[in-house]
């Protein structure tokens, strides 16, 4: 039943994140947020849903260089951050790499989450 489960939430999540759209030059970080389908797991406005964690005060866990690499690539991050390890085993949807996304555009993203 867990297999079932899990192969059904990959599906989900496959679909959710197959649909991103990359953003124009420019965009500031709410588009991006839109865009990438953030809202999917975290909520319209970061508050949290049943796939992921509320998106408040960031700052108290991150640093804007740190948040735009964990887009990136966000399994060298859970290795070595029990926070985010308990965050993977009560959320079912494991943060994707956001590979999609530049440098600039990761950071813009990271700049604005921290400012909320």
């Amino acid at each position: 039943m867990r297999l079932l489960l899990k192969s059904c939430l990959a599906c989900v999540l496959a679909v959710a994140c197959s649909t991103r759209k990359p953003p124009p030059p420019g965009a500031d970080g709410a588009t991006i947020y839109r865009l990438q389908n953030c809202a999917n797991c975290h909520g319209e406005r970061g508050e949290g849903k049943s796939l992921g964690p509320a998106l408040d005060n960031l700052g108290r866990n991150w640093s804007q260089a740190d948040l735009a690499g964990f887009f990136a690539d966000p399994k060298p991050y859970l290795g070595r951050d029990a926070r985010l390890e308990k965050l993977r085993k009560d959320y079912p949807a494991a943060m994707s790499r956001y590979d999609n996304l530049d440098e600039s555009q990761r950071s813009t993203l990271a700049a604005w989450l921290l400012s909320r």
